[in-house]
């Protein structure tokens, strides 16, 4: 029952922050390890089971939020579901069905998604958790196979050998971002219309606990210069597999 007990017992940057990435990314690494031994059809299996362990996940949570909404409330893991955070909007959740999606039909576009999101996203997250629930709580354990799997996967990815990222790509995906931006701003401000509050993608307002963001302007200052900062972020990321791609083509 401690698993749908609401807390606000993490702390960042303890053991139980580290131990979670630690446990996950061995659990990972282990696919990784067993695909690369395994013939290309094999290799396709073990990604498409990795891909379907992140989606499963991302639904045993939302399963979980809508059981513990329909509790009484007086139940003590009573939880209102709110259609402003609750739903799987955010990149960490529908990068998930990517990532199955991928697994599957192979689009180099989706790659291209991946790669850059979780770096630039994901990875952050892991270092600042916007997370505020200790174990066993469902949250903690969903967000912890969420975010460190995801950031598992690509590097699943890259092992196995993935096709070169041009600069172009770069692009493409930041572009994705904007049109992405710009449907997690109207889901916002649609739930905020029905008199909820929403803060996907933490467009509305930074989030409650720390984060590189708070170091940025107040709203909506925060949002411009963190769409500046995601590109420099995006060419980082780029910059790392270009110059591993390079010396592989210059052996």
């Amino acid at each position: 029952m401690n698993y749908l007990l609401p807390n606000k017992n993490f702390c960042a940057n303890t053991y139980e922050h580290w131990l979670a990435v630690f446990f996950v990314g061995l659990l990972c690494g282990v696919l990784t390890y067993r695909a690369r031994k395994l013939p290309e059809d094999g290799k396709h299996k073990i990604t498409q089971i990795f891909a379907w362990l992140l989606v499963i996940n991302v639904l045993i949570w939302q399963v979980v939020k809508v059981y513990v909404s329909l509790l009484p409330s007086n139940d003590p893991a009573f939880v209102p579901f709110n259609w402003g955070e609750d739903l799987p909007l955010n990149p960490c959740n529908w990068l998930a069905f990517v990532a199955l999606a991928y697994s599957y039909k192979r689009k180099i576009w989706m790659w291209h998604v991946l790669y850059f999101f979780v770096w630039v996203f994901t990875f952050n997250a892991i270092i600042t958790p916007a997370l505020n629930e200790g174990f066993p709580h469902y949250n903690y354990c969903k967000f912890w196979i969420s975010h460190t799997g995801l950031v598992m996967f690509v590097i699943h990815l890259l092992v196995l050998g993935m096709p070169r990222i041009t600069f172009k790509d770069l692009l493409k995906s930041y572009g994705y971002l904007q049109i992405f931006t710009l449907i997690a701003i109207s889901v916002n401000y649609l739930v905020v219309f029905t008199g909820r509050e929403a803060n996907y993608f933490f467009l509305m307002h930074k989030p409650e606990t720390a984060s590189v963001l708070d170091i940025l302007g107040p709203w909506p200052w925060y949002i411009i210069q963190g769409d500046v900062i995601a590109f420099g972020l995006f060419g980082v990321a780029w910059s790392v597999v270009y110059c591993r791609w390079s010396r592989v083509v210059g052996r």
